[in-house]
């Protein structure tokens, strides 16, 4: 999710198994240890009144209140360019719509951009983390998405590295990072990165454009299986992307927003239709079975 210093179109492409490239998922390996299917009101997490929530509404770094100076630091990325606030619906300012079986993400202008806490930014989005409630260090995780289109419309789902705790307080953890998807408007199409660890914190991702070839505005299936010795996508199931494992050894969490403008997508059109949603039917995780 960080913005691209480099997009290689390369990747390997053989199936996890002996079937060949774009081989199917094997669920028979898999053993749920996270579920979640929206059939209740979203879990959000509150350091003060539910720090035992399931999903946490903005990034582990900066000043975590959302009413303290800077509160708004971690609720957008500033590095990235990017133009939308991520409401804390704890403050009244949410982007999330649910009904039973579904959460949808609905960014639209901002109308709250009055209020000093968010910054004044021009857009209004959501993100979800598992960063308190669910991390894995091998295994299969998966999200079963529907997202908008338009020129600077930017959903995502990603994997970074747990920040490890020191003094009680969090540390900056590597610049390491997995993006299970990425789309930035362009009908049909994803990008598939990661970004290994660099000498000097440097951040620069090896990514690989797909064209997939159907309406990515319908839901479908994006899948990360991370292995000791490789990571692997996955598309409705069928194998896309294949490459060693070269610094992923540590507990990750699951992240899904959607993004608004920056340097990568540039900002939306003039006649970008608002709200803009992406829907979110079920997130999952798995651990392995032996073989």
């Amino acid at each position: 999710m960080i913005v691209r210093l480099a997009l290689l179109g390369a990747a390997i492409l053989a199936g996890w198994s002996a079937t060949g490239a774009g081989a199917a998922l094997d669920r028979k390996l898999l053993r749920p240890i996270f579920t979640e299917e929206f059939d209740r009101a979203p879990d959000f997490w509150n350091a003060t009144t539910n720090p035992r929530g399931r999903w946490k509404t903005n990034y582990w770094f900066g000043v975590q209140p959302t009413r303290a100076e800077k509160g708004s630091e971690p609720r957008t990325l500033v590095p990235n360019g990017e133009l939308e606030y991520y409401g804390d619906p704890a403050e009244g300012m949410s982007a999330f719509e649910w009904k039973p079986g579904v959460l949808t993400i609905a960014a639209r202008p901002n109308p709250y951009r009055a209020d000093p806490a968010t910054n004044h930014l021009p857009y209004l989005s959501g993100l979800i983390t598992t960063e308190r409630s669910f991390q894995f260090t091998y295994g299969y995780v998966e999200a079963r998405v529907a997202f908008p289109s338009g020129k600077g419309i930017w959903p995502a789902f990603w994997l970074l590295p747990v920040p490890a705790l020191k003094g009680g307080k969090q540390q900056q953890p590597a610049p390491i990072e997995i993006d299970v998807f990425e789309s930035i408007g362009e009908p049909g199409k994803l990008y598939f990165t990661w970004f290994p660890d660099l000498p000097n914190q440097q951040k620069k991702g090896d990514g690989m454009p797909w064209q997939s070839g159907t309406d990515l505005s319908q839901f479908h299936d994006y899948g990360m299986m991370v292995t000791p010795r490789e990571l692997i996508w996955y598309f409705d199931d069928h194998e896309v992307r294949r490459v060693p494992n070269r610094d992923f050894h540590q507990p990750l969490y699951l992240l899904l927003n959607l993004a608004i403008g920056g340097k990568w997508p540039g900002a939306p059109a003039a006649d970008q239709q608002w709200p803009a949603r992406m829907r979110i039917d079920r997130v999952r995780g798995y651990r392995l079975a032996e073989r």
